[in-house]
């Protein structure tokens, strides 16, 4: 795929192009445009809203995520750099981000998610039961979003009849165009019951606790002082922003990609302990991650004179891409031996819940392929994702 983009300008002497990164578009031509713009520009300035930096360098990309004190997590969004809303801990920087790593580490830990396995495929085993004998489905919308939202609220002790409510939000909140939504009026909406709905579920543990993360949290004092409601609010958005789309994307990317790649679904078929290979090559090939930080001083980054207090976009497919770091970096290769990717990001904000993302994503591929072993790509569907996190809209499979 060619780039039909050309810069509309120059801004402080670094090209400048009108790229909204919240545009949808056809499977995979997202990673590709950013392999185009990786291979002729170190960083470009995005003329889209109030205008931001973009860096394109893959080393400089993982420099800048461990580089907390020049590149803060204060706003991790691109087009808003000054949130109306907290989200705990991603917005936090050390120290106190630390003290809450910390605690949380003991939740997510390996020891802690392995103990959750059995349920966690329980939960996986029981969905696709009820698919298999149905011949064909769309899979995002019947599994890869169902599967992870119902372990979040599991997780987070709020009721499993709240499923479908939760990935309406998450659809509003996460895949709306920058176009679709200029006012914002519909995301702030979404964003707003959310909120609403987190109060809420925080005054009735208040009053009676339960035996799940949310209470557990509200138990715990840092610096001696319990947790206040507006924190604990801003840790729920944040888990629901981390929890309920992370996931369901990776294990739509997993299923189209052994849909479209039979080579492959019939290597782990022969030898399922290639599946463990398979699923960080899957995260690495199709990150669809893109985190920004707010500059907390004048810096030079990928060319990019950039200024403090603005946003600089951190593109990880860049790095995940690299071919510096990857021989044939587009091709997912299930005998790679170092993959040392950073799909979860790098740095003192590396994802924390990244145990169990892993855990949930061989489950999802370890089962599916026992049940369902023979697929495809059912024909006459325009393959699209959407933007700012790079997930399938849909995906249709016959069996």
């Amino acid at each position: 795929m060619s780039t039909t983009l050309q810069p509309d300008g120059n801004y402080e002497g670094v090209p400048a192009y009108h790229y909204d990164n919240t545009a949808g578009g056809p499977v995979l031509s997202h990673h590709r445009r950013w392999e185009e713009f990786a291979a002729t520009h170190g960083g470009f300035r995005s003329s889209i809203a109030q205008g931001y930096w973009v860096v394109t360098d893959g080393a400089a990309i993982q420099e800048a995520l461990q580089d907390w004190q020049t590149f803060s997590s204060k706003s991790v969004t691109a087009l808003d750099p000054e949130p109306r809303f907290l989200w705990i801990p991603e917005m936090l920087d050390p120290p106190l981000h630390t003290i809450w790593r910390r605690l949380l580490g003991r939740e997510f830990s390996p020891k802690t998610v392995a103990a959750k396995e059995p349920e966690i495929r329980a939960v996986a085993v029981d969905m696709i039961e009820r698919l298999r004998e149905s011949g064909g489905a769309d899979v995002l919308d019947r599994f890869a979003r169902r599967f992870p939202t119902l372990i979040f609220l599991r997780l987070m002790g709020l009721p499993v009849e709240d499923l479908d409510t939760f990935l309406g939000w998450v659809h509003t909140i996460l895949h709306l165009s920058y176009e679709q939504d200029q006012d914002r009026g519909r995301r702030l909406a979404a964003i707003n019951d959310v909120s609403a709905y987190f109060d809420e579920q925080i005054a009735v543990r208040r009053k009676a606790p339960k035996d799940d993360l949310l209470s557990r949290v509200m138990a715990w004092k840092i610096d001696g002082e319990p947790i206040d409601d507006g924190d604990l609010h801003a840790f729920c958005v944040l888990m629901f922003m981390a929890g309920l789309d992370t996931v369901p994307i990776s294990v739509g990317w997993a299923l189209y990609h052994f849909a479209s790649h039979p080579e492959h679904r019939g290597a782990i078929l022969a030898d399922p302990s290639l599946i463990p290979t398979s699923v960080e090559e899957i995260l690495r090939v199709y990150s669809f991650v893109i985190p920004a930080r707010k500059a907390t001083r004048d810096v030079e980054i990928g060319g990019c004179p950039v200024r403090s207090g603005e946003m600089v976009m951190l593109p990880l497919t860049v790095t995940n891409r690299d071919p510096r770091r990857y021989d044939n970096p587009s091709r997912v290769d299930l005998g790679r031996r170092a993959n040392n990717h950073i799909a979860f990001g790098s740095g003192p904000h590396r994802c924390l819940g990244s145990h169990l993302a892993r855990l949930e994503l061989n489950v999802a591929v370890e089962e599916w392929h026992r049940r369902i072993p023979d697929y495809r790509i059912a024909e006459g569907q325009e393959l699209e994702q959407t933007g700012n996190m790079y997930g399938l809209k849909s995906l249709r499979l016959e069996w």
